[in-house]
């Protein structure tokens, strides 16, 4: 079999299903830029382009070392196994990544240089910073507990003040707050996950592993609430419109995300399985009338 793989091993790879994890948060900055008038259709597509140049070469990076330092191993249950099975060599995929990036970076030089926005490449140098050494040595924050404030930080916050820079050239402090949605229900997914694979990450250190499953279970609890709470407070201080209120008819779908994630932790580790897929459903449906009320305010 070829090391390069299969085109279907590179869909898998490069886990298109994560990608609304990256296209809310930069449609966000998008309607930050809208609402202070200097929204451009084009510039925010290249713009967009940009980051998901940054995040596929980084997806395949992370996988890497997760098989390198066997944190993903052939018995785990994952989004993908296409390095663990070595249907794509995975020092192929890993220079794939560094062409990838190389050209994120010509991309973001390229961008700086036509708009006069040079902080751009700023924002990407960061971005790429965090997401390498998110698995890479030295760094290696996943596996020093820093993982949900990496992707806190990056998808949730990041990005939109990113998008907006790009735009216009400013930051939107006021922003931060808006970007709690999706920050906190990004971080419910990747959190859930860890809750799901706490005895397969033993060998690092997580902050659910340090917590135990029954503490997590309310940090989970928590991310998957908060977001109603601050639909409200913008709601009643009329930064949403009432369109806003429609992201109560998630509320079923988040019970139930609740009540599964108990039984998991006690004693049916089974519930544990695919509800980070499960609480991806619901990042993207909130999140997408998260947006319909804002942009309609």
């Amino acid at each position: 079999m070829s090391d390069k793989g299969k085109l279907k091993d590179w869909f898998e790879l490069l886990r298109l299903f994560s990608w609304p994890c990256i296209i809310l948060p930069a449609a966000l900055g998008g309607l930050f830029a809208y609402h202070q008038g200097d929204f451009s259709l084009p510039r925010f597509l290249y713009l967009l382009a940009g980051i998901l140049l940054i995040h596929v070469p980084i997806t395949v990076v992370n996988e890497y070392y997760d098989v390198k330092f066997e944190i993903d191993t052939l018995e785990q249950e994952k989004p993908s196994t296409v390095l663990v099975e070595k249907r794509i060599n995975p020092e192929f995929a890993l220079q794939t990544a560094h062409i990838l990036l190389f050209l994120a970076v010509l991309a973001a030089t390229g961008y700086a240089l036509l708009t006069g926005i040079g902080g751009v490449i700023i924002f990407a140098a960061l971005g790429i910073f965090i997401g390498y050494f998110y698995t890479a040595p030295p760094l290696s924050f996943k596996y020093r507990g820093l993982s949900l404030p990496a992707n806190f930080i990056t998808l949730g916050l990041l990005i939109p003040q990113a998008v907006l820079y790009g735009l216009n050239g400013s930051l939107y402090p006021a922003g931060l707050g808006l970007s709690l949605p999706p920050a906190l229900l990004i971080s419910a997914i990747l959190w859930v996950n860890d809750m799901r694979d706490i005895e397969a990450d033993r060998e690092i250190i997580t902050l659910v592993g340090i917590l135990g499953l029954s503490k997590s279970y309310y940090v989970y609890l928590m991310m998957l609430v908060l977001p109603y709470f601050v639909m409200l407070y913008y709601l009643l201080n009329s930064r949403i419109s009432l369109l806003g209120l429609l992201t109560l008819l998630t509320l079923p779908l988040t019970l139930k995300l609740a009540r599964q994630a108990w039984k998991g932790i006690n004693q049916q580790a089974e519930k544990l399985a695919y509800l980070d897929e499960k609480t991806a459903v619901l990042m993207l449906i909130f999140n997408l009338i998260w947006l319909l009320g804002y942009y309609t305010m």
